[in-house]
Formats: structure tokens, sequence, C-alpha cells
């Protein structure tokens, strides 16, 4: 962890000031030692790495899954590669299409959530340069040191941190882009955690977001009815309720195979604007004296 991040992050349960002591340091980087929050809470560093996850005790599915991915990391790129192939996709096209979506400049600061063994990380790497920030973000030990190995030589401000999506160590509208993919379905408080990337994000960023599922033409075909049977996964529908209320221009996307969906937003300010009390024609009233009066729309 470089020394000057402790001024960037925050607790992940309050969003205050975390106060950095250092035990061990080599150059400029942090390699023992921990954050403390005001009101006592210790989150330790541990070879270059901070651990923000919050809470201590991880929900069931979050719990699950840590313990999955750090049991599972040295086999997991084989599994990546069995899906690929599976559909007949190559994996630089598809993740090379995905992250073309963020519409990435080198000196953007960009949060990338879940990255796993660094698939997309490093083709988020090679869109940034040196006076761009990549932040990213895992749950699982194993799987971050294995992106960060991989990331070594990138031209890039990088920092690594294990973390839970639902209770972010970043302040308010931080980044320029935010990206996840591959994790949602799973996250135990998953409109919490599409709040957290949100919130993280300036106005007028780009979040893309994806994971697993069936689209609803294919679910009662072979197709949806094999996939779905093999990893109950792919059961998930696209979780558009979950979106917060200042989510601008989303698009839906299905990919690799119509297997999984894809959802990119730009982040704006609260409701879309409206003039609530502009008179409707012919009628006397508006939008808003006819919600509040609940008089019956087209009359």
């Amino acid at each position: 962890m470089k020394m000057k991040s402790a001024e960037i992050y925050c607790c992940p349960c309050l969003h205050t000031e975390l106060m950095l002591s250092v035990a061990k340091v080599e150059g400029d980087e942090v390699v023992e030692g921990q954050l403390t929050s005001k009101d006592g809470r210790s989150y330790k560093i541990e070879r270059g790495i901070p651990n923000l996850i919050f809470p201590d005790k991880l929900e069931a599915s979050d719990a699950e899954f840590q313990d999955k991915y750090n049991r599972g990391a040295a086999q997991y790129e084989a599994g990546l590669d069995w899906l690929f192939n599976s559909f007949f996709e190559e994996q630089e096209t598809v993740r090379t299409g995905m992250i073309d979506l963020l519409n990435l400049k080198p000196d953007m600061r960009v949060l990338e959530i879940g990255c796993g063994t660094g698939k997309d990380s490093v083709v988020i790497a090679r869109r940034l340069s040196g006076a761009g920030q990549l932040f990213l973000l895992e749950i699982s030990r194993s799987m971050l040191e294995i992106c960060r190995g991989k990331l070594t030589e990138a031209d890039v401000q990088k920092e690594f941190l294990l973390g839970n999506a639902s209770y972010q160590p970043f302040p308010d509208r931080y980044f320029d882009a935010v990206f996840h993919f591959g994790g949602l379905n799973t996250f135990s408080r998953r409109k919490r955690a599409l709040d957290e990337m949100t919130r993280v994000a300036r106005i007028g960023a780009t979040v893309v977001v994806g994971d697993e599922g069936v689209p609803p033409w294919l679910r009662e075909k072979p197709f949806g009815k094999i996939l779905i049977n093999a990893n109950p996964l792919y059961k998930h529908q696209i979780p558009l309720q979950d979106l917060p209320e200042c989510a601008r221009n989303v698009q839906v996307r299905w990919i690799l195979g119509n297997s999984f969906y894809l959802i990119s937003y730009q982040v704006g300010e609260g409701a879309p604007r409206i003039d609530l009390d502009l008179p409707i024609p012919g009628k006397g009233d508006s939008l808003r004296s006819r919600y509040y009066g609940r008089r019956t729309s087209g009359t």
C-alpha cells in the first residue's frame, strides 16, 4: 500500500477518516501496519495489502465465496478457459468489449470490484497511464495475490486491497469509472453493493456490472435448462430493480454466449428531472396534483 493512499481510504463502516500507523515500510510502500478509525475500528496492513473488509463476520454468501476463492484460486483460471471455450468465445475480445464501455482515458481514477485473478484488470491497466489510478478490491486474498503478480509491471498507479463490495472504503465521488464482472449474483447485499459502486463514482462516471444470467427467451429452451442445471447461478435474472435512482442512460446486454448479463449506466444526481407542476393542457391540473390528490389519470 502506498503511503499516500492512507489519505484516500476511509472507514468502510462510517466513511470517516483513517489514521495510518506504520510498522514496516519499504520506500513509499507500507508493508506492515494498520489503519484506525476515530471510533477505534482497526484494519491491518499485511504484506502491503490493507484488509478493509467489513464486517469482520461476513454474511453467509460472502463468507462462502471468500472461502471458495481462497481455496480454489490456483485452479480458477483453468475454469475460466473452459468457460470461454465452451461458448466458442475468445477471452480477450469479450473482456476488451466490456472495458470499452467504460470509455477510459489515461489519467482516470478507476475502481475494479472483485478483480479476481486480474483477467480484466490487465485490460483496464493497459488503458491507463502513469497519471491514472487503478484500485483493485477483492474479498479473497489468494485471488488478489495472483492479480497483484500479473500487474507488477503495469505502468499505472495501482492499489490492491481486501474489501467487501457492499461496504467500500472510499470517499464519495472519487472514481471516474467503476467496473465489476462475475460476482454480483453471490453478494449477500446486492442492492447495497450497487449503491456503493454508485456512491464512490463521480457524477457522469460510467459503472459497468455483470454476471451469469440466462435471458428470458432462452430459459425454457434446452440451452437454458442445461446451463441452469449445471450451475444455478445462471438462473439469476438481471437485477434492474436494484439499480440506484440516479442511474442514467442504462443499457443492458447479454454477452458470452447469451449467458451473462451486462449493465452499464452513467451516474446522475438524484431522480431524473421532471416538471411536476407543469399544467396538463386542457386539464387544469398537473402530475403533482394528480398524484397527491389521487385523481385518476387520463381524466
